[in-house]
């Protein structure tokens, strides 16, 4: 049975799968936090119209999304039934051993990244709080954020992308449908349903799109 810790994430780190991790960072980085300006924070849903086997029926948790550098995050509800362990079978990884990883998008496949989340309540918050995150984990850190209660942590192969301006001109097209994620985002229990799930929110067009053969649009 793995560590508790390992269904849940808030960070993440970059590494070759086949040479050494980075160099360590500092342990007090803080997270990340959704800022009201940007979509970061959220989750982008794949349009049940959309065909793309990369992206088909994906949940992204979006953790940069800069007018100027573009935008970054990876799909959360791909496990690859593979863990930690498995991929870097030569390193000391003691707890992370056993930690899940999930395919994180089509680009760099050959790199893992280990993303940190922690949920932060706030009654204000329409979701009742919100997700922080971090990007700056190595094996170093990875190690004392599964010592850190609350935290949740995930490693990806590979992660999404979009240059400047490619993702706001995809949200015009309404290729995906920006989603509010709520505390229970990262609920094992909830994956294999969760694209379906969080889609209907969106009113009775999605719901019926759900449900509709995949063949609809041929006919």
């Amino acid at each position: 049975m793995g560590h508790p810790f390992f269904e849940f994430l808030s960070g993440s780190i970059f590494w070759k799968a086949c040479l050494r991790p980075i160099i360590s960072q500092n342990l007090a980085v803080p997270y990340v936090e959704p800022e009201s300006n940007s979509i970061a924070g959220n989750l982008l849903l794949a349009h049940p119209s959309m065909r793309d086997e990369n992206l088909e029926q994906a949940i992204i948790f979006v953790s940069i999304n800069d007018a100027e550098d573009g935008s970054f995050g990876v799909i959360l509800n791909r496990p690859s039934g593979r863990r930690l362990n498995e991929l870097l079978p030569d390193e000391d990884l003691d707890l992370l051993a056993m930690a899940p990883v999930y395919q994180g998008g089509p680009v760099a496949t050959d790199q893992l990244l280990m993303v940190a989340f922690r949920w932060i309540p706030d009654a204000a918050h329409s979701a009742g709080g919100s997700w922080s995150w971090r990007h700056d984990l190595n094996l170093e850190s990875a190690r004392a954020v599964v010592e850190d209660e609350g935290a949740i942590l995930r490693v990806f192969e590979g992660y999404t992308g979009w240059s400047k301006g490619q993702l706001e001109n995809e949200l015009s097209r309404n290729i995906w449908v920006v989603h509010e994620p709520d505390s229970t985002l990262l609920d094992p229990d909830a994956q294999m349903e969760l694209w379906r799930t969080l889609v209907r929110t969106h009113g009775p067009l999605f719901k019926f799109l759900t449900e509709a053969p995949e063949n609809l649009g041929n006919n």
